[in-house]
């Protein structure tokens, strides 16, 4: 096993070395490398890892306590995306407890939740796993079953308030957040632009002018797939941000509701584009967010609109893409950023190493795993201790506003039993085959919400 995994690790570093791909298949029992990945930002980088290590140790017991934890972990992603970050993350664990033996496995795709769901009702749940948080309500339905592990015990002072409350049910903590903002943004390619001559909009009039542009040109203007709630979802958000400033402010504090008239005429605006061809004329073939990506790190398509992790993907299929970000204009010129903190690990209540999986749970929480797990994954910081390793992260966060995400305000104010998170996932994809119109959409939702 001790062998296998030093092998692994010496593939990884090679990969990650030639642009952050993914190492391994969708299961590992092998380390990632380190967070030096890119010699732009090693001495920035270098100077975090080294003063949260110091943190870490400086909090933690003598080391002959960490040797004498032992076990065995299984841990369950639910992307490729996150593969490099968890491998690195594992490294440094397994640097303070030596003896505890970490397999992960990576669980791609929609069927994440099913494939979670079967293995804790089969009591064969990993000992750590992702959720949403509270921003579904899949983590709340593990816990009124009663199948995490009470957490609040653990340090979480190098974590942030708002990033804590993605962690938090009724005053105890079921997960570990990481401090990266899962935001949205526009990716766009730089040498098509320049090629046309096409600029970065100012107003969003300007973006549907270059939509239209870009079309005329004989290029797709935007990579899309349709039949993936989450790709529907990332594209919807921005483009209500843009949209309606003004509402996409109310959702913070919920004084607007999610199915009042913005929200449906951003949803209306999506499928108004893709009648007019914005997602190119085989749109609907476009099997999932991945191939999505596919088609725009290829070199089909002027922009692709979705996650700021999926930085890590764009850069695995291509890595010498020349692509930038900017967040979709409001009329008025202003530019908002959707998006909140990520959550990441619970730890199954019937784990057979509880003491093991605590101390990885409470590795995670630290700045220095925080610190690793942001600069490998090149995302957006969400804390002002950690620098972003990722230049295009920071045009991602060059905005004027940050807004609450439509979705994650689902779980937190529908009803009792409330089902309004299945319906738009359920419904989002059907918009754009014409099985569900807008208005059904937003009705069925009401009847779910406060």
């Amino acid at each position: 096993m001790k062998g296998k995994k030093v092998l692994a690790l010496l593939t990884c570093t090679a990969l990650l070395a030639g642009g952050l791909t993914a190492c391994g298949n969708s299961s590992s029992t092998a380390p990632a490398p380190s967070t030096d990945n890119t010699a732009e930002t090693a001495a920035p980088e270098a100077e975090t890892t080294k003063a949260a290590a110091e943190q870490t140790s400086a909090a933690s017991d003598d080391a002959s306590t960490e040797e004498d934890i032992t076990g065995s972990l299984t841990i369950w992603e639910h992307g490729t995306t996150f593969e490099n970050s968890l491998a690195a993350v594992i490294e440094g664990f397994q640097k303070k407890y030596p003896n505890v033996e970490v397999e992960y496995e990576i669980k791609d795709g929609d069927t994440y939740y099913s494939l979670l769901t079967t293995a804790i009702q089969s009591g064969e749940a990993p000992d750590l796993f992702w959720t949403n948080g509270t921003a579904t309500t899949n983590m709340q339905d593990y816990v009124k079953n009663d199948v995490l592990m009470d957490i609040s015990d653990l340090d979480f002072s190098a974590l942030t308030e708002d990033s804590m409350k993605l962690a938090t049910i009724n005053d105890t903590v079921y997960s570990v957040p990481w401090l990266t903002m899962d935001t949205r943004a526009c990716f766009y390619n730089k040498d098509l632009f320049a090629e046309n001559g096409w600029e970065i909009p100012t107003k969003f009039s300007e973006f549907e002018a270059l939509l239209e542009k870009q079309k005329g040109a004989g290029i797709i203007p935007i990579s899309f797939s349709p039949t993936s709630f989450f790709s529907v979802l990332f594209i919807f958000e921005p483009v209500l941000s843009a949209m309606d400033p003004a509402y996409t402010k109310g959702l913070s504090d919920y004084s607007v509701k999610l199915t009042d008239q913005p929200a449906k005429d951003a949803l209306n605006k999506l499928i108004e584009w893709a009648d007019k061809g914005y997602y190119g004329e085989n749109y609907k073939g476009v099997t999932d967010g991945s191939a999505a990506i596919l088609t725009f790190t290829m070199g089909k398509a002027a922009m692709f609109i979705g996650g700021s992790w999926e930085m890590s993907s764009i850069e695995s299929n291509n890595p010498d893409l020349n692509y930038g970000a900017f967040q979709i204009p409001a009329e008025d010129g202003t530019t908002g950023m959707v998006g909140t903190c990520a959550n990441g690990f619970s730890i199954y209540k019937d784990t057979k190493s509880p003491e093991a999986a605590k101390a990885f749970a409470q590795y995670c929480a630290s700045l220095e795993a925080q610190t690793t797990w942001v600069q490998v994954q090149r995302a957006v910081s969400g804390s002002p201790e950690i620098q972003s390793a990722n230049p295009i992260a920071n045009e991602i966060s060059d905005c004027d506003n940050v807004y609450t995400s439509w979705q994650s305000l689902i779980s937190k104010y529908s009803i009792e039993g409330g089902t309004g998170n299945a319906i738009t996932e359920e419904y989002f994809p059907k918009l754009f085959v014409g099985d569900i119109t807008v208005d059904q959409l937003m009705e069925d939702l009401a009847k779910e919400m406060q």
